[in-house]
C-alpha cells in the first residue's frame, strides 16, 4: 500500500481527537470470495484464531486508489491469540495478530459494509486473510469475508456480522437458536475438514505491476 500523510483540520468546539472511537459512515465493496460453506472459508483463510481484542488504534495512513489524492488511516485491531485452529501457510503461530478493520478519512470513521467495529474486550473467532508469506509486506491481516468474525458475548450470545440465513458460509447453521457451544462445535469441525484436506481453498488471481513505481507496467499475476 502506498503511504501518505494526513492533515486534520478541527472546527472550533469539536473533539480534538481526529480518530473517533465509533464509525459514522459505511464503505461498500465486494468480498473477494463467495463461500457456500464454513469449511471452505476456513481452508481459504490464512489463519483462523480464537482470541480477544486487547487494543485498537490508528495504523498506516495511505492514499486511496481512486486517483483523488485523498488519504485514509487504517484502524488496527490487536488480538491476543488463545488458539490457532487453522494455519494455511504454516507460519509461526503468533501470540497476537494485528487485523485491519475499517478506517478513518477526513476525521470520519468508516465501517466495511456496515460491519460494527470490534471493541477492546470482544472475544471470539477471526477468519483472517493475508497473502502467502513470500508475497507479504507486513504481518497485518484482514477478515477474509464479511461473515468471518464470530463474537461470543459474555452471556454466550453469538454475533456474526454479515450473516444471511439463505446464503453464505453460515447458511446451514441455525444461528437464531444455536448456543455458543454449538457454534464452536461447527467451527472446530470445519477446521478439522480444512486441516485434513477434505476441502480445498478457493483461489483468486492477484496481479501487480512488474515495476512497483509504474502502475502501467506489465502485470505479474499469481494465484493465491
Amino acid at each position: 500500500m502506498a503511504a501518505g500523510a494526513a492533515t486534520w483540520a478541527l472546527m472550533p468546539g469539536e473533539s480534538p481527537d481526529p480518530y473517533p472511537e465509533h464509525p459514522e459512515a459505511y464503505y461498500f465493496g465486494v468480498d473477494d470470495h463467495a463461500f457456500e460453506d464454513l469449511a471452505t472459508m476456513t481452508a481459504t483463510s490464512a489463519l483462523l484464531v480464537k482470541g480477544t481484542v486487547t487494543e485498537t488504534a490508528p495504523g498506516e495512513t495511505r492514499e486511496l486508489g481512486d486517483g483523488s489524492g485523498a488519504v485514509a488511516t487504517d484502524r488496527e485491531v490487536v488480538i491476543a491469540v488463545e488458539e490457532v485452529l487453522y494455519n494455511r501457510y504454516g507460519v509461526a503461530e503468533p501470540e497476537t495478530v494485528v487485523m485491519l478493520e475499517g478506517y478513518w478519512s477526513d476525521g470520519t470513521g468508516y465501517t466495511l459494509e456496515g460491519m460494527p467495529w470490534v471493541e477492546v474486550g470482544d472475544s471470539g473467532y477471526f477468519y483472517l486473510s493475508a497473502p502467502p508469506p513470500e508475497h507479504r509486506d507486513d504481518d497485518r491481516y484482514s477478515l477474509i469475508h464479511l461473515s468471518g468474525r464470530v463474537l461470543i458475548e459474555e452471556d454466550q450470545e453469538v454475533a456474526i456480522a454479515g450473516h444471511w440465513t439463505e446464503e453464505g458460509p453460515w447458511a446451514a447453521a441455525e444461528l437464531s437458536t444455536a448456543s455458543a457451544e454449538a457454534v464452536e462445535v461447527e467451527i472446530e469441525a470445519a477446521a478439522e475438514s480444512a486441516l485434513t484436506g477434505a476441502v480445498e481453498p478457493l483461489t483468486v488471481t492477484v496481479c501487480e505491476p512488474s515495476d512497483p513505481e509504474d502502475e502501467n507496467s506489465e502485470p505479474v499475476c499469481r494465484e493465491e
